[in-house]
């Protein structure tokens, strides 16, 4: 078995004086988080699994306590209790101050960690804090941890450090992985679910060969601003062409693989059947690979939130069914939202980009290298070999700018004044300023500040500017439709309700532990939010 990272000697930082485990325990413990759900897509109406999951706990005004609301510091808050800057994660990716070179967030530069089936290395170990599912196992190591995911970055940030499987959905090769992180080969019944040839004899030969779906109720189904990569209309291409593996990433099929995989790997390893409480993590992508492409008002993206709901309601069945009802927890949360596509908000006349359209990337990086150029690094360098740029960050690179006989200072004041100039800037930040700033804004961009990690300033745009290529939109602002997800806790000890008043993803692990009477690790970002109180509408 490989060798495991605990960190900062955990063990003995564990701080709980009640007992490990009540005598009454769940047997299984289930936290989903939907890619890209706002909160305010929530249906009452829902009929499946988030129906179901409605039911419960709903804390109904809560955000992500960040400020870079990308995909890997979602996920990595949601177990952990430690914010972004604690667990070392600013973003989906990082600048190298060594090597200056991007990295990203669960790659590894050990070749044992190896995908089993493709040339990346893939692990947990930039992510500097341990998880729920590490706490568990410190406490019972008879517990077991499983995470299943669309994307490798949302199941590994889930799983935490010390899991007994991961395995995400591999675009390029149409099978569920790992890495030699976890393992050296897939169990047997991955391997059978993947098939020889995914598409002939794997599960994927099961998924339909187009994607058909229903009108939108927000708009028209052909709509100015979406992608055409797979269509813009009814029905998209699943199964058809050279790029199958892709054409199913980007649909809703990409969710139903991940939660049929789950339901196996739940039966096959008998989660919640023995005497130890285990954990189960599932990461569903598609209503961000879809929300990317078509926005969250499309009717691609109404009809994958509607199948996403259908599939959780029969997995969230059978486990009822098998472990029994009062023996499971389920949470279900979000990573974070996402920004309204350009196109939709200009025809309601709700825009508050003074850019009434989506912004070029190309232009805007071009525009502002041009600049550099002319300011900093004419004739002979690259304005990128000083200045890289990537998320909402760019950082200097020191090595070049003494080769340049420049003042880092004073290139990151330039480049913060000129940043804060531009029409579609509401403001630039340098790191002193989100030290020192007292805003709220300044606040929820220090919990994403890692100082060995972050760039040297971070651009704000305005609210309502996206800049995007010529289709879809994106998320990764400090502005609630991007902070805005659910929050709600279903199952075993959980009073039921809606619950107003300040929440936050960061609270979820705490929450848990303290809920089970699982001892965590001292000093956590967030805070314990009461499961059994009773849920009335009050402020906190």
């Amino acid at each position: 078995m490989i060798q495991r990272l605990y960190i900062c000697a955990i063990s003995l930082l564990l701080t709980s004086t009640i007992p490990l485990y009540a005598a009454d325990k769940p047997s299984l413990v289930v936290v989903i988080s939907i890619d890209q759900m706002r909160r305010d897509r929530l249906d009452p109406e829902f009929t499946g699994g988030i129906g179901k999951i409605l039911q419960g706990r709903n804390f109904v005004d809560s955000q992500l306590d960040h400020g870079i609301t990308n995909t890997c510091p979602g996920h990595v808050v949601l177990l952990t209790g430690a914010h972004p800057s604690t667990a070392g994660v600013p973003g989906n990716s990082f600048i190298d101050r060594q090597t200056f070179k991007g990295r990203y967030c669960v790659d590894d530069d050990n070749e044992s960690y190896r995908l089993l089936d493709g040339d990346e290395m893939r692990s947990p170990r930039n992510i500097r804090v341990t998880s729920l599912g590490d706490w568990m196992k410190l406490v019972d190591a008879g517990s077991r941890v499983f995470s299943i995911g669309g994307k490798d970055r949302s199941a590994i940030a889930m799983g935490g450090q010390n899991p007994d499987g991961v395995f995400w959905y591999n675009r390029n090769t149409g099978n569920f992985t790992t890495s030699g992180y976890y393992a050296t080969q897939l169990p047997e019944y991955v391997t059978t679910f993947n098939g020889k040839v995914p598409e002939v004899d794997g599960q994927l030969g099961s998924l339909p060969e187009i994607w058909e779906h229903e009108p939108s109720q927000f708009r028209v189904d052909d709509y100015e601003g979406e992608s055409e990569k797979y269509s813009r209309v009814s029905g998209h291409p699943i199964r058809s062409g050279e790029e199958i593996y892709q054409q199913v990433y980007y649909s809703p099929y990409v969710d139903k693989l991940t939660l049929d995989l789950a339901s196996i790997v739940v039966q096959r390893e008998k989660l919640g059947q023995g005497d130890s409480m285990d954990l189960l993590t599932i990461a569903l992508s598609a209503t961000d690979t879809v929300g990317h492409g078509y926005g969250p008002r499309s009717a691609e993206a109404v009809d994958a939130l509607n199948k996403a709901d259908l599939w959780l309601g029969e997995l969230l069945d059978r486990l009822e069914v098998k472990l029994g009802k009062d023996n499971l927890l389920v949470v279900l949360s979000a990573d974070h939202g996402v920004a309204e596509l350009p196109e939709y908000r200009t025809e309601t006349k709700s825009s508050l980009c003074p850019e009434k359209h989506r912004i070029s990337a190309s232009g805007f990086i071009t525009s502002l290298y041009w600049s550099i150029y002319r300011k900093w690094t004419f004739p002979f360098t690259r304005p990128d070999d000083l200045v890289v740029f990537g998320g909402s960050s760019f950082t200097i690179n020191a090595d070049t700018a003494r080769d340049l006989d420049l003042d880092v200072e004073e290139v990151t004041v330039w480049l913060d004044q000129h940043l804060a100039s531009l029409p579609i800037v509401e403001t630039a930040w340098t790191r002193d300023e989100i030290k020192s700033g007292q805003t709220e804004v300044a606040r929820l961009l220090r919990n994403s500040l890692v100082p060995d990690r972050s760039g040297d300033v971070v651009v704000q745009l305005k609210e309502d500017c996206v800049i995007m290529p010529d289709a879809g939109t994106t998320h990764g602002s400090v502005y609630n439709y991007d902070r805005d997800v659910p929050m709600v806790f279903y199952g075993w000890g959980v009073v039921p309700g809606a619950v107003r008043g300040a929440a936050h993803t960061v609270d979820i692990g705490p929450s848990l532990a303290n809920h089970l009477g699982i001892a965590m690790p001292d000093g956590l970002d967030g805070r314990v939010l009461s499961l059994v109180d009773k849920a009335v509408d009050t402020d906190d």
